[in-house]
């Protein structure tokens, strides 16, 4: 029994060690949960970029510092943009400081490039005065089709807007051009060009052109002059596409320039009438031929107190007027009131009255460089039509097409003179250019143009007008110590 007794009692110590165990030892670590995956969200797309304004303009570029000349070409326009290339065909160029006055001059037809006149008018772009222009304009940001084309310009005569054509021709591809004439302004009306430099703002797609190029041209089928300041576009209506041509909602009109009306529109413009050309002409009145250019007949020439010889781009004029003599004067005045005949003097007597085309005319041209320039102040122009009336000027008191004074360079230049304004008429069959100081002048060729009149059968009642100035009352001697 007792031992049965101590049984018991040992198991149940031995229950309580174990007990005691358990309640002293470390619980074992929970198991450490997963750790919860991140969730990354894709940014946001940024929101497109706001489309320009009605008020933006990009302009395509200024010119009012540039240069003409191909190898003038800078390498950016004004907007920062690459001008890939720029041409300048067929014209003179100079820079009058806020723009660049571009004097377009066609070339004529001659058969020996092109076939006959037929050839001559289907390729215009071979012989048409040419100004153009590649700028990477889809390189600006935010770069779009726009519904207005700004030129700031002017013209030298006004009226060029007849002469003178639009040429786009986006990357190489569809051929949009118009004469200026046609184009649409943006109130509806059409272009007009005036001697004022002004905004001409022009609705490109009521013009039948894209509203955005990367090529443009401006050419000239008429020998003519503009004054051009500025190119810019605006009013954005969509942005340019990936592809620029797929952007394009306008249809070209043409596919070559020979497919419009040029021959018609240069025709509106043929009344010249050629008074001489001189290229080759031996400066002596021994060697006058018998016809002039126009293929009438050249009466007489005086070359009186001068030098001359051919050069290559005309007629070299070595003007020298005797100096006072008193073997042959009284005294100075006397001198000076027989001006004309110690003078140089180159004058012509051409029977213009027989050429189909003889007209009253409002400008003359002479087409002439100065071996020193600033010889408009030592020549005089003296008209006597049938020797008739004496109409006489020194050549910078005459007024120059456009207004102001012509002036002669060292640069073969053609020298416009608007008869109407200078107080001449607009047509003469004697002519001379006198000068009273010692100059050199080359003449390369002269002609009447812009027709304003008819010859009557009564020609001096219908050429004459009252003359400016006569002879006697010009004051030749203040001129000559002007000059001295």
């Amino acid at each position: 029994m007792k031992k049965r007794i101590s049984i018991l009692l040992a198991m149940a110590l031995l229950l309580s060690f174990v007990a005691l165990a358990c309640d002293t030892a470390e619980p074992a670590p929970a198991p450490t949960p997963a750790p919860t995956p991140e969730v990354t969200a894709d940014p946001p797309p940024e929101p497109p970029a706001p489309p320009p304004s009605d008020d933006t303009v990009f302009v395509w570029n200024n010119y009012a510092d540039r240069q003409p000349g191909e190898d003038n070409k800078p390498d950016l326009s004004v907007n920062g943009m690459p001008i890939w290339w720029n041409n300048w065909a067929n014209l003179r160029g100079s820079n009058d400081g806020g723009h660049v006055t571009i004097n377009f001059r066609p070339e004529a037809f001659d058969e020996e490039d092109f076939d006959d006149l037929a050839d001559y008018f289907a390729r215009p772009g071979d012989w048409m005065g040419n100004f153009g222009e590649a700028v990477d304009m889809w390189a600006i940001e935010g770069i779009s089709y726009c519904k207005y084309m700004t030129i700031r310009m002017g013209g030298a005569a006004g009226g060029e807007e007849n002469k003178i054509l639009l040429h786009f021709q986006p990357n190489d591809g569809p051929l949009f051009a118009a004469r200026f004439a046609d184009l649409v302004t943006k109130d509806g009306g059409n272009v007009e060009i005036t001697t004022d430099i002004q905004d001409i703002v022009i609705d490109l797609e009521a013009s039948g052109f894209p509203g955005m190029t990367n090529r443009m041209h401006i050419r000239a089928f008429v020998e003519c002059t503009i004054m051009l300041e500025e190119i810019s576009f605006s009013s954005p209506v969509a942005p340019v596409t990936e592809d620029p041509l797929d952007g394009i909602t306008v249809q070209p009109k043409i596919e070559t320039l020979g497919d419009l009306p040029i021959q018609s529109w240069a025709d509106a413009f043929s009344g010249m009438l050629i008074w001489n050309n001189y290229i080759g002409r031996t400066p002596s009145e021994d060697a006058k031929p018998d016809l002039s250019t126009g293929g009438v007949p050249i009466w007489w020439s005086n070359f009186a107190n001068l030098r001359g010889e051919v050069v290559d781009d005309g007629m070299l004029i070595n003007f020298r007027p005797r100096a006072f003599d008193s073997d042959d004067y009284d005294d100075e005045d006397a001198y000076f009131a027989g001006a004309m005949d110690w003078m140089g003097n180159f004058g012509e007597a051409v029977d213009v009255w027989a050429l189909d085309d003889v007209a009253i005319f409002q400008f003359i041209t002479f087409r002439m460089r100065g071996l020193e320039g600033g010889e408009e102040d030592k020549i005089l122009l003296h008209f006597q039509p049938n020797d008739g009336p004496v109409y006489i000027a020194r050549f910078s008191d005459l007024v120059a097409l456009g207004g102001g004074s012509p002036k002669i360079t060292t640069e073969m230049d053609d020298v416009v003179i608007d008869l109407t304004a200078s107080g001449f008429p607009g047509i003469t069959n004697r002519m001379h250019i006198r000068a009273f100081a010692e100059c050199g002048i080359v003449l390369q060729e002269i002609f009447f143009s812009t027709p304003v009149g008819e010859v009557g059968d009564d020609v001096d009642e219908s050429i004459q007008v009252d003359p400016e100035l006569p002879f006697d009352r010009l004051s030749i001697k203040d001129f000559v110590a002007q000059v001295s």
